[in-house]
């Protein structure tokens, strides 16, 4: 078989049947120490028996949750209470600049940057460093373990400081704020709002050396909820969303790597060109002063102003075009390189974000197996001494024996709580993953609409300027006469320098 084949039967079997293609790999791995991954080591019948045996492992793995079909419930827990921003809506939140502080003598190590902040409709305006985003998502993060808190910008291992650098961290901080308003949960915490609002700098400190105090939620009746009830439910709708929405989520990030590297490419062809027509429009410059020298040495009547007001139209449609050009590396560093690799790094902290769930689901599986099989053998050899139940239940069991069911649910009662607990959690975390992906990806299909409504918008405008700018110079070529009787209005143009 070929590889192709292969790797067409593994789509097949794996990735359109629902299953994770990562734990599949990680599967893989251990069945061979050296290449799991590596299909050319897999003879075809032995694939399919290792697809065959992970198959049927997943499966019962499933059925043991399958016992549970359509398990919902709701609890009780604690009841949010609404902000400012929470209760109003079209909240937009924009930096709007940065500004550096320099604090020590002979290093970068004491300094730092502000980040001016500014929230409309209510014109709180706040300035905030880059640590202070690192505290107000691990405080989120911390209150609600079942809600996704996007990300913010990394910290490099080296500090940077330029401009270039800042203006990019910038605007993906200012993603991460506003990303924030599209949960109905984290645009009422309180620590988000006073992080918008709170101008006085001590004030702010103290609420932070305050927040210290805040325990990570664990319990479900801790967790934070609009309407004071949380739902916990599971079932095989929802689990196989989750792993295709797994298996998609892996997807998007490698396309979003393949559409980064690709916008990289762009920026780099289009700095080409643009450095290429600033070359062109210096020629046209050179051309022009062989032409000044020409004019300088003869007579009046002999002069070619016409052909000297040609060059110099020329330099400036190369210039301009060059600049046209330039302005593009920016559209693209903005609304395609930067824009996905913020997106990127979304979806790989959503991913990770699952993980929660995972290991919930696979606490309470081991758990539940393992006290199926000893409520088992307990039931099948009459360990009555062992079922840890009163004189009265017992005697009551015994009337039942034949019930087994019943009997395997009376019997270990404060281990059978525990387990509950744990499906609980479980639940809890299956179905907040659903609605927090099921969430994200709405909110996000709206937010690539957006984005690329206004970039279509910018480059309609652009067109517009350029047609213009066009059209100038064609009435100029068009106007010879009247450039050179009015001492040549149109000027040598310079390639515009590059920013710092």
């Amino acid at each position: 078989m070929s590889l192709e084949d292969k790797q067409q039967f593994l789509v097949d079997e794996i990735i359109n049947k629902g299953y994770d293609s990562e734990d599949f790999t990680k599967y893989m791995d251990r069945k061979k120490e050296n290449g799991g991954q590596d299909l050319d080591v897999w003879q075809m019948e032995e694939l399919k028996q290792a697809v065959l045996d992970y198959q049927k492992m997943k499966n019962a793995m499933m059925q043991i949750v399958d016992d549970d079909i359509g398990f919902k419930k709701k609890i009780d827990c604690q009841k949010l209470i609404g902000t400012e921003i929470g209760n109003t809506n079209n909240v937009q939140i924009s930096i709007e600049n940065f500004d550096k502080k320099d604090t020590g003598f002979f290093s970068l190590s004491k300094s730092y940057v502000n980040y001016r902040i500014v929230t409309q409709p209510f014109q709180w305006a706040v300035t905030r460093r880059y640590s202070d985003f690192e505290w107000l998502r691990e405080i989120l993060t911390k209150q609600y373990p079942g809600v996704f808190v996007p990300p913010i910008a990394n910290k490099t291992p080296t500090r940077q400081f330029s401009d270039a650098y800042l203006e990019k961290r910038m605007k993906f901080l200012e993603k991460f704020l506003n990303h924030l308003l599209n949960s109905t949960v984290l645009k009422n915490d309180k620590y988000f709002c006073e992080f918008l609002r709170m101008q006085d700098e001590k004030e702010f400190k103290s609420l932070q050396t305050a927040s210290e105090k805040v325990q990570k939620t664990t319990k479900l009746d801790k967790v934070l909820s609009e309407t004071g009830q949380i739902e916990v439910a599971f079932n095989p709708q929802t689990d196989n969303y989750i792993r295709a929405a797994g298996n998609l989520m892996t997807s998007l990030n490698l396309d979003f790597d393949v559409i980064m590297k690709q916008s990289k490419k762009m920026l780099q062809d289009f700095e080409i060109v643009s450095a290429t027509m600033f070359q062109m429009g210096e020629s046209f410059e050179l051309l022009t002063n062989h032409i000044n020298q020409f004019n300088s040495a003869v007579q009046e009547p002999e002069k070619i102003l016409k052909f000297e007001a040609v060059t110099i139209t020329l330099n400036n449609m190369m210039m301009i075009w060059g600049r046209n050009f330039q302005n593009y590396q920016n559209y693209i560093q903005d609304n395609f390189r930067n824009f996905f690799k913020y997106h990127d790094k979304e979806i790989a902290q959503l991913k990770e974000h699952l993980l929660l769930r995972q290991q919930s689901q696979a606490e309470y599986l081991k758990y539940k197996e393992r006290l199926d099989l000893k409520k088992e053998k307990f039931y099948q050899l009459k360990e009555f001494n062992k079922w840890e139940v009163s004189k009265e239940v017992l005697d009551e069991l015994k009337l039942n024996i034949d019930n087994k069911k019943f009997c395997l649910s009376v019997m270990l009662p404060k281990e059978t709580s525990l387990q509950n607990d744990l499906r609980d959690t479980y639940a809890y975390y299956n179905l907040s993953a659903y609605n927090e992906i099921k969430r994200v990806f709405d909110q996000n299909i709206d937010i690539y609409a957006k984005h690329f409504i206004k970039f279509a918008d910018s480059q309609a405008n652009n067109l517009t300027k350029m047609h213009v700018t066009w059209a100038d110079i064609q009435g100029n070529l068009q106007g010879l006469d009247l450039i050179t009787q009015h001492d040549q209005k149109v000027q040598i143009m310079q390639q515009p320098k590059a920013k710092v």
